[in-house]
């Protein structure tokens, strides 16, 4: 932290942990590749992949969790872009030291911001990256009913699905023996895996198919004593046609899959939006970060896109669960034109994110230079 507050900074990224590098990445590698500029991540990781990483213009540091609210008080920079919510909220404040930076916020998925952030969580951005329309149209509906001041809205897109598609597009295909679905639920309380998971898999143990369970990671973290009583309970049924997976090291199991089931996790968008093959929700109770986000009258898309990649499936109807789950698998191909369709006319700059929002970054710092200068 003493090399971090000894330089001169101009552009500073903060993660939280090593997993979110990937949504930065596009930006930080177009910002390498495009400008001189010098690019200082801070994390609060001491086991991030970051460190690992070797760029001349790429200097990173490590700050606890402990020293980050000081930290955050003296930071000296142009701009600083995170993924974290609640900015001046709680406890980590804007600079106290330089009241020009412009802070940048970047989401972890495509999901709403109304729903599942608090209310107010971005007041206090500066700039937001948007990756579809639904995150202008929320930003903008807050905006007027509360009467807050309007932010700089950058039409981005998503850069990790632009990732997620371009590694899926160039890898070989595996066509399975028997189609996989694969059960990824989210770690939030009255998942899957806690709420209903006896009745799908009493449907799903009757479809000729490979069942694998992968918890979330945090699931797995979390509550080590919930994942032993699922070992112990399923366990018997291990074998060539179910697995319990917990091993988050690659990726290929998700996308190599024919069918996604999961309750609210942003899973099931980056699946069929990467493949074009549709995904199955079961409607459990819905996370909601945010009791008030009928207010600004504007529907998340977590809620109803869920119909339009697949199928939603209430509690009470998991009797159902066999017949719809085969009906997905076999009718799979009709989906693919509406996901298209669906990204075509809701994400911004499929395929290009790294370039408009690194763009806009080195912009921004080129046009302070400028002023700096006059």
């Amino acid at each position: 932290m003493k090399r971090f507050f000894s330089l001169k900074k101009e552009l500073v990224f903060y993660s939280e942990s090593s997993g979110f590098y990937k949504y930065f990445q596009h930006f930080i590698e177009y910002i390498l590749e495009n400008s001189y500029i010098v690019v200082h991540y801070l994390t609060s990781d001491i086991n991030d992949q970051v460190f690992e990483m070797d760029h001349p213009r790429f200097e990173t540091y490590f700050c606890s969790p402990h020293g980050l609210i000081t930290t955050f008080m003296k930071v000296d920079a142009d701009i600083v872009v995170m993924t974290m919510p609640d900015l001046q909220v709680y406890h980590y404040k804007r600079s106290l030291v330089r009241k020009d930076i412009e802070y940048i916020y970047t989401d972890h998925g495509v999901g709403s911001f109304n729903l599942m952030l608090r209310k107010g969580a971005l007041d206090h951005y500066d700039t937001i990256f948007c990756y579809g329309k639904n995150h202008n149209e929320e930003v903008q509906a807050a905006e007027r009913i509360y009467g807050l001041p309007e932010k700089k809205l950058i039409n981005v897109g998503f850069g990790l699905l632009d990732m997620l598609i371009e590694s899926y597009s160039s890898t070989k295909k595996q066509k399975n023996d028997k189609p996989h679905i694969l059960i990824a639920p989210s770690w939030q309380k009255d998942n899957i895996l806690e709420y209903c998971l006896a009745p799908l898999l009493n449907g799903l143990f009757a479809v000729n198919a490979k069942i694998i369970i992968r918890p979330h990671p945090e699931f797995v973290k979390r509550f080590p004593g919930k994942m032993k009583m699922l070992f112990d309970k399923f366990g018997d049924r291990i074998g060539a046609d179910f697995e319990i997976q917990a091993d988050f090291s690659s990726n290929f199991i998700v996308y190599n899959s024919d069918l996604v089931i999961t309750d609210w996790s942003s899973i099931a968008q980056e699946f069929s939006f990467t493949t074009k093959k549709p995904s199955l929700f079961i409607n459990t109770p819905m996370k909601i970060m945010n009791p008030d986000w009928r207010k600004i009258g504007v529907e998340p898309m977590d809620i109803w896109i869920r119909d339009k990649i697949g199928v939603s499936l209430d509690t009470d109807k998991l009797g159902d669960i066999k017949e719809i789950a085969e009906s997905l698998l076999a009718g799979s191909e009709r989906y693919k034109s509406a996901i298209e369709d669906l990204l075509a006319e809701y994400m911004y700059n499929m395929g290009h994110t790294a370039e408009i929002g690194g763009g806009y970054i080195i912009g921004q710092i080129k046009a302070r230079r400028k002023n700096n200068d006059e």
